[in-house]
């Protein structure tokens, strides 16, 4: 079956990838250049961790991204992964991390918890109250962004799929079963994935209050010499206190340590996104500035914009029209769930996987899907 693909960060990427696999004929058109590198999929390093508070079903998910990502690896031939697992902070009672722990357990999950004697031993530059306690995965680490998708290219290149780069789809006509592009012609196929990140809403209006585009900023800093052994050797840091919504990257296998918070973005138009401010990376550092000892000895080193499409509870966006199905509102949390999102896309579009059950799955309402 042929089928259109919208959208060339991770999820449209890894969507040809899945269609390849099952015998189907994927042609992908990419707005940019492939990669785009001003998109949200090209980074250093993308998260990837078990903990997710109260929403079993995107937890249970993170499990089956796990075994999706490996058998990517093994198409790609390589492992742009590094397993250091990951770290939560508890200071009260129902908070994210305990919801998370709770959550773990639902699931029969393992994990090993820190009092907070442990988490200054193990990770000497995080400063934690003396009743906080830590939630460690082993599982889970960071996912290398911007090599998983010039490697995903590579791939899709190598296998003979068609790469539509700078080419920009300005309409999709679900009822006619085509697409429009800038250049006046149309293209049809058997069926269309629309994953267009921020783009979302200038192809489908009606969706504009569920995938709102959003402008985030992360920060990449030096940490302080004695700090540096601990950094390189630290998990993912999914969240550290209940006063800000922050997560850091450690600085693994050559990367640099990357800091974010949810808090430093806003609404923005992806086309025209403002560039980094002058004091903006310095902002979004300061938000750790009571999780870190030394904090001022952190050299801010840059920061940059990323375009992301929000959802107002964070939940990805499924929506089917005819042999359209589109994926939005990825809030920033996509990414770890990339190559699986791409297999169960690839179903969906193709009849093999209900859309309903999709859908569901997608929102984190339902459980895990059944392999056929």
């Amino acid at each position: 079956m042929k089928v259109l693909v919208v959208g060339g960060g991770i999820v449209g990427l890894a969507t040809a990838w899945a269609l390849v696999r099952q015998g189907h004929d994927p042609v992908l058109f990419e707005q940019g250049s492939l990669p785009h590198e001003g998109g949200a999929s090209y980074d250093q390093h993308r998260l990837i961790r078990l903990p997710y508070a109260d929403q079993q079903g995107y937890c249970a998910m993170v499990v089956d991204a796990l075994e999706a990502w490996d058998r990517l690896w093994d198409d790609l031939g390589e492992t742009p992964y590094a397993e250091i697992g990951s770290l939560a902070v508890s200071t009260e009672e129902n908070d994210w991390t305990d919801l998370s722990r709770v959550t773990l357990d639902a699931l029969g999950l393992d994990y090993e918890t820190f009092d907070a004697g442990d988490i200054h031993a193990r990770y000497p530059f995080l400063t934690v109250p003396q009743h906080a306690w830590g939630l460690f995965n082993r599982r889970g680490g960071l996912l290398f962004a911007a090599r998983i998708v010039e490697s995903l290219v590579l791939y899709l290149r190598h296998r003979g799929v068609s790469l539509r780069e700078e080419t920009r789809i300005v309409s999709v006509d679900p009822a006619a079963g085509c697409v429009s592009l800038d250049d006046g012609s149309r293209e049809s196929a058997e069926a269309i994935v629309v994953a267009a990140g921020a783009w979302t809403a200038k192809l489908f209006p009606e969706l504009a209050r569920r995938a709102v585009p959003h402008r985030q900023v992360v920060a990449y800093l030096e940490p302080p010499e004695h700090h540096a052994e601990a950094w390189a050797a630290a998990p993912a840091m999914v969240h550290l206190s209940n006063a800000a919504d922050i997560y850091a990257a450690p600085p693994a296998e050559g990367s640099e340590l990357k800091f974010g918070t949810g808090t430093h973005r806003r609404p923005g138009d992806p086309d025209n996104l403002e560039s980094l401010g002058r004091n903006e990376a310095a902002a979004v550092a300061a938000a750790f500035r009571d999780v870190l000892k030394d904090f001022d000895d952190y050299a801010i080193l840059r920061g940059r914009v990323c375009p992301y499409g929000v959802s107002p509870d964070e939940r990805f966006v499924a929506e089917r029209n005819g042999g359209v199905t589109v994926i939005g509102g990825c809030s920033g949390h996509m990414f770890k769930f990339g190559a699986l999102m791409g297999e169960e896309l690839a179903k969906t579009a193709t009849g093999e996987r209900p859309f309903e059950a999709f859908r569901d799955w997608a929102e984190g309402r339902g459980g895990r899907l059944e392999e056929d």
